[in-house]
């Protein structure tokens, strides 16, 4: 893992000539898009004062509609030129961008801009109780750190309601989850399913918050460690209680917590089979570049690198390169 030092290297010798390359396509696009937009509303604007009087008579309410419906197909021409702008522009920059940083923070990943975190591996980890009705995945990473095969990318999973009937009847979306979506493998199963989930309840509701936490529907029983700052963000469930703190050691706690800190959005763990999946919730679309902005700003990236990073060195934080469990005492069934 590099640090920030050689991510500043990077960025001034090869990040930023690759972004460059594209600032002046970024540009000429942006000030020919406002001017064609500027000129065809004031056109709109300048025809409705010439030509209302001839056409319309002045108790003629329908005239409004009529501007309405013209300043509405309007703007489909210049949505169909952003699209084909932004679709272009994005390969590029995740190509040239994105892709060296992902090497750059292990040589031995690959990217994949429109490859996506499978949804059955998201099922599997069993973190959201509500099957998702829409799923999308995008900017898979996967390949080895060390002995561990992971792999991630952003997801955002969805669900719907329908209410009212007839005309009135309204279909409306709730996301259940986005952000990055992981999974690392491990070279044998857990024996039970153990669940890490962010604590709400106890951090608004105190001792009854610990209570509803035991009659939690759906999860497994509630697993009570000797860590309160721990339990002061997350809630942990587990079929077993014995592996339960078994998987969670004293420096696993530790980082979970750190981690717990800097953040003001959840995480969710599990470990389920062979594999621990890992939800970390972010609003942002890391990976995409700015169309009516500068992409020429370091934190930007940076900010990229960090998730990258983070993520990548999940490994580590959980010790899957050292294979704790083989050999342990879940082998041993104790």
């Amino acid at each position: 893992m590099e640090n920030i030092k050689s991510f500043d290297e990077l960025y001034e010798t090869v990040l930023v000539h690759e972004i460059e390359k594209q600032e002046e396509q970024r540009k000429s696009f942006k000030k020919r898009f406002l001017i064609i937009l500027f000129a065809t509303y004031s056109l709109i604007i300048l025809s409705a004062f010439i030509f209302d009087p001839i056409f319309f008579p002045k108790e003629d309410q329908g005239r409004v509609m009529i501007y309405v419906w013209v300043a509405i197909l309007s703007i489909l021409p210049f949505v169909f030129f952003f699209r084909r702008f932004s679709k272009s522009f994005t390969k590029v920059y995740k190509d040239n961008v994105i892709q060296k940083l992902v090497h750059f923070v292990d040589n031995d990943l690959s990217y994949n801009a429109v490859g996506g975190f499978p949804k059955s591996q998201y099922l599997r980890s069993e973190l959201f109780n509500r099957t998702p009705d829409k799923y999308k995945a995008e900017d898979l990473v996967e390949g080895k750190v060390g002995q561990t095969h992971i792999c991630f990318s952003e997801v955002k999973s969805e669900y719907k309601t329908k209410s009212g009937s007839g005309k009135d009847r309204k279909t409306e979306w709730h996301t259940i989850f986005e952000g990055i979506f992981f999974e690392a493998d491990f070279n044998k199963d857990f024996s039970t399913k153990t669940f890490i989930l962010p604590d709400y309840l106890e951090r608004t509701l105190g001792f009854l918050g610990k209570k509803l936490q035991s009659f939690n529907v759906g999860r497994p029983p509630l697993v009570k460690l000797e860590d309160p700052e721990f339990e002061k963000y997350f809630v942990v469930y587990g079929e077993d209680q014995v592996e339960a703190r078994y998987i969670l050691s004293t420096s696993l706690m530790k980082r979970l917590t750190d981690f717990a800190k800097k953040r003001k959005l959840p995480v969710y763990i599990s470990f389920v089979g062979n594999s621990v999946f890992i939800a970390i919730y972010e609003i942002k679309n890391l990976f995409e570049p700015r169309i009516f902005r500068t992409n020429l700003n370091k934190e930007l990236i940076l900010e990229y690198y960090n998730m990258l990073e983070l993520v990548i060195g999940l490994v580590e934080d959980l010790n899957l390169n050292n294979r704790i469990w083989a050999g342990s005492k879940m082998e041993s069934g104790t």
